[in-house]
């Protein structure tokens, strides 16, 4: 048995009230909340009783507009379309709900499906329905399953079956959100993350069981510190992916707090997790396995440590023209490309100078510039450099067959310490190397700045 509560004028919060004091089990369907109500017999009476309980339930949180509406029927599915097409209280007996549903409008049906799927706009089906001439659930049902699924598929047999009042899928009941929060008062205020490892332990561990439980995994954590000078230190961790192992997120913590360390001790401790759907890891035979992040975000985590926040991460691009100039992004870990999808390139003879090329192929040079370009020695005649001189072993040295440039850049002059100005040349030695050649030009110094490949 179940009962299908509609309340137009009434707030969803308060028809969620008022099924919750009737049973634990309903659930929220939109506007719609469904209620199991078997088993309430022995409560309140007979379906007609229950009905008329729900409805003075209902009254009592409304100010004038539209009536409530209660249904109840043997299906949830014939409990919530009468409760959308019929007005008041309706109470079906088992084994009549086809015949109680007949005389609804076909457009029910595509109001039902509207509340489950939250899906907008007009349904093919329903204008077909109206073209055919079919106007009611009874006459739709009238029709014979091997003609409907020849006009409208697979979803016009589901809709067949909503009309005749049978359920597609079981009851979801409802379930509250209990904040995944920890909270722990100390007796004696403590100094040091040592002797905090120990009160996280505490907090961590129950959380972890809950969100193991609840198949979710910690998005960001919040901590909250209480000093002794009732002052809170709050920090916010967010995590690259969901976990719940309580010891790496203890460590996680830790790590964090030793880089922002509290100025006080300690009184009272806190932590909120906002919680997210569990993981799911399962690796195909053409995948490779990517490290747990777990791991991951914990060495970052002991690196940003050990070298700051700012120095750990992933380089990205910035917009700006400054030669070499990038920021530092969180580290996440990237899809590893599949085996299969990796294009095998032929071996082919290396020229000299210039790396591998295929050959009858046309293959596009590539700078490939030095970290830290190498301060070089530069003769120059009537302007354009004519000879490199490098100490550093395995570079060559000597006269420049061929050169192009310079190329100029400048900016970021009204930053004290950030500016430069600069002409770059690309010249080709006696060996078919070609260098980047960068010059200085406020204090005239050169350097070999990559190799052109």
């Amino acid at each position: 048995m179940f009962a299908a509560l509609v309340a137009p004028s009434i707030p969803a919060v308060a028809i969620i009230d008022v099924a919750r004091a009737f049973t634990p089990r309903f659930e929220q369907v939109g506007p719609l909340v469904l209620l199991d109500a078997g088993g309430l017999s022995r409560l309140f009476g007979s379906p007609q009783d229950l009905g008329t309980h729900l409805s003075a339930a209902l009254a009592k949180h409304g100010h004038g507009g539209t009536a409530p509406r209660v249904a109840i029927a043997s299906t949830q599915t014939a409990a919530a379309l009468l409760a959308l097409g019929r007005p008041g209280l309706t109470v079906v007996e088992p084994g009549q709900e086809e015949k109680a549903l007949a005389p609804l409008s076909v457009s029910v049906l595509d109001r039902y499906e509207k509340l489950k799927e939250l899906r907008t706009g007009e349904n093919r089906h329903l204008e077909i329905l109206t073209k055919w001439g079919i106007r009611t659930l009874g006459a739709f049902a009238a029709i014979a399953g091997p003609e409907v699924f020849e006009r409208l598929g697979d979803h016009g047999l589901q809709w067949q079956a909503l009309a005749r009042g049978v359920d597609a899928r079981p009851l979801v009941p409802w379930v509250d959100e209990v904040p995944f929060e920890a909270a722990l008062e100390l007796e004696w205020p403590i100094e040091g993350l040592e002797p905090l490892s120990f009160v996280l332990a505490r907090l961590f561990e129950p959380l972890s069981e809950r969100l193991e439980q609840a198949d979710r995994g910690a998005a960001v954590i919040h901590t909250s510190l209480r000093l002794t000078t009732k002052r809170v230190h709050a920090r916010t961790l967010p995590l690259p992916s969901p976990m719940r192992d309580p010891k790496t997120l203890r460590t996680l913590v830790l790590l964090d707090l030793e880089t922002h360390p509290p100025d006080a001790p300690i009184d009272t401790v806190r932590v909120f997790i906002e919680p997210t759907p569990g993981r799911v890891t399962q690796w195909t035979l053409l995948e490779r396995a990517q490290p747990a992040p777990e791991h991951v975000s914990t060495l970052v985590a002991r690196l940003s440590a050990l070298m700051g926040d700012t120095h750990v991460g992933s380089p990205r691009l910035t917009d700006t023209w400054k030669p070499g100039a990038f920021a530092m992004a969180p580290f996440e870990v990237s899809e590893v490309p599949r085996v299969a999808e990796v294009p095998r390139v032929p071996r082919v003879p290396k020229v000299p100078g210039r790396g591998a090329e295929v050959p009858g192929a046309e293959v596009p040079s590539a700078l490939r510039r030095f970290r830290f370009p190498i301060p070089t020695r530069v003769q120059v005649q009537e302007g354009r450099p004519i000879r490199v001189a490098t100490d550093r072993q395995g570079f060559s040295s000597g006269a420049i067959v061929q050169s192009a440039g310079p190329w100029r850049t400048s900016g970021e002059w009204w930053q004290e310490g950030q500016a430069w100005d600069r002409d770059e040349w690309d010249v080709a030695m006696a060996d078919g190397t070609i260098y980047r050649l960068v010059v200085e030009r406020g204090v005239g110094q050169w350097f070999l700045e990559g190799i052109v490949d």
